[in-house]
């Protein structure tokens, strides 16, 4: 699950995968900002067939929050 959601994260920020890995963070790189990181919640939440809770968000700091998280809402 890792490995897929770092590509998908990459193809949504359209940066290279081999940027990403999951400690990385919001604001980590110029691509990730608050406005990607709403559309990386919706994108997710589309494909992966969940409902991420609006207090879960704010909590949403790296990748591995969003696999964490992903995984708890299927």
């Amino acid at each position: 699950m890792k490995t897929d959601f770092i590509a998908f994260a990459a193809s949504v920020l359209g940066v290279s995968p081999d940027r990403l890995s999951p400690e990385t963070a919001c604001g980590d790189i110029p691509e990730w900002d608050s406005v990607m990181h709403l559309r990386l919640v919706m994108e997710a939440e589309a494909r992966y067939g969940v409902s991420i809770p609006l207090e879960a968000i704010p909590n949403l700091r790296t990748l591995a929050d969003f696999v964490r998280v992903i995984g708890e809402e299927k």
